[in-house]
This record gives C-alpha cells, structure tokens and sequence, in this order.
C-alpha cells in the first residue's frame, strides 16, 4: 500500500506538472491525493493564499474569488471566509444520478466533488474543500486533467486568522454571507459561474481595478 501511496503522489506530480497521460489514474485517486502534502503558494490574497498550477492564467480575480484559464476552459474559484471564520459544519449526500459523486474528509477539512453531464457533451466538475470550491466546464478527455488541476489549487488553499477577523470585524468584504455560503449551494441547482460573469460585467462597467493581488 506504502507503494502505491508512493506512486500515487508522483504521478499527480507529474500530470500536474504538465503530463497529458492520466488515464491509468481513477477520479478517486485524484481525491485521495488530497492527503498529500500541498504545493507552496504562489498567490496571495486578503485572509488567504493558494496554489496556481502551471498551465493556468489567473483572468480575473476579486475579494473571495478568481478565473483562471486554460485554453479555452475557465477554472472558477471561489473561497468562502464567513463559513471558515465560523467553522460551519458541512453534510454532503451522494448524487447518484452523478457521473460521479463523492464526500471529501481528510485531517478534519470536509468538501464533496461532483461530475455531471452538461450540454453539448460538456462536463461540468464542481469540488468543494475546506470552504473553497472549484467549478470547470470541460470536454471528456480533459476531466482529469481538470481535477488534478483542482485538486493542486484547493488542497494548497491556506488562511490567515487574523486578517479574516479584522475583515470581517471592519466589514471590508465585497460579498454576502448569503451570496457565498457554499454549504447551502449545494442543495441547490444553482449556476455560481452567472455570478462571476455578471460581477465581471459590473467591474467593467465601473473600471474597478484589483490591486490585491500579488503573484
């Protein structure tokens, strides 16, 4: 088992790192590849950081979400600091009418990931983990390659107590608690990625520039 554990971790390195060949790996395997020791940050934001893998073009970036892109797929992020600050609870119940359906838990950071078939043959991946979430709409042959890029970023994400207190105390957050309680979107069909393009259509309206972000 040490072995395979070993062998495991290499080869999400690896695909992470830019290989193309993942069809010797299951979705579980990429899940439990969270239990793994994260990449280093290399973005940085208010009250959080994460991992960018390479590959990936951030495109746009708020408070408590960001686009990356690759090709032509759109990796939406989003980080929900109220749940965190609050410690929320989360209770996930399989889909089965999912192409695939699963509950994360690992050293007390809880999430679910789900594929379903979308129009057109696309497929939407949504994984949700330690009150971040990850939703990308891609081709069949290019799931893997966007759960072992989801994967990387989510179990990289790391918090800053201090300056979530102080941000939430000031109420220096852009968002709602109900707009981004990620733990009740789940039981509900809703599509998060409108959100992102409608706050994008407000930004360009305003000129809002992000100069948060440090890369």
């Amino acid at each position: 088992m040490k072995i395979r554990k070993i062998l495991l971790i290499l080869m999400i390195i690896f695909c992470v790192s830019g290989c193309t060949n993942l069809d010797s790996l299951s979705y579980d395997d990429f899940i439990n590849s969270l239990s793994t020791k994260p990449k280093q940050a290399n973005t940085y934001k208010r009250g959080y950081q994460y991992y960018i893998p390479k590959g990936l073009q951030l495109s746009d970036a708020g408070d408590n979400y960001a686009v990356l892109s690759s090709g032509s797929n759109n990796y939406y992020l989003y980080v929900d600091l109220v749940s965190y600050n609050e410690e929320k609870t989360f209770v996930y119940e399989k889909n089965e009418n999912a192409v695939y359906s699963t509950r994360i838990s690992y050293d007390g950071k809880e999430g679910y990931a789900e594929i379903n078939l979308w129009e057109n043959n696309q497929y939407l991946i949504e994984i949700m983990y330690n009150y971040a979430k990850i939703e990308v709409m891609v081709e069949e042959s290019l799931i893997k390659q966007a759960l072992a890029n989801s994967i990387a970023i989510l179990n990289s994400v790391k918090y800053n107590d201090l300056i979530i207190e102080n941000l939430l105390k000031d109420d220096n957050l852009t968002y709602t608690e109900e707009i981004f309680d990620m733990f009740e979107e789940t039981e509900k069909e809703e599509d998060s990625l409108e959100f992102v393009e409608e706050d994008n259509n407000i930004k360009d309206e305003e000129e809002v520039k992000d100069t948060d972000f440090i890369n």
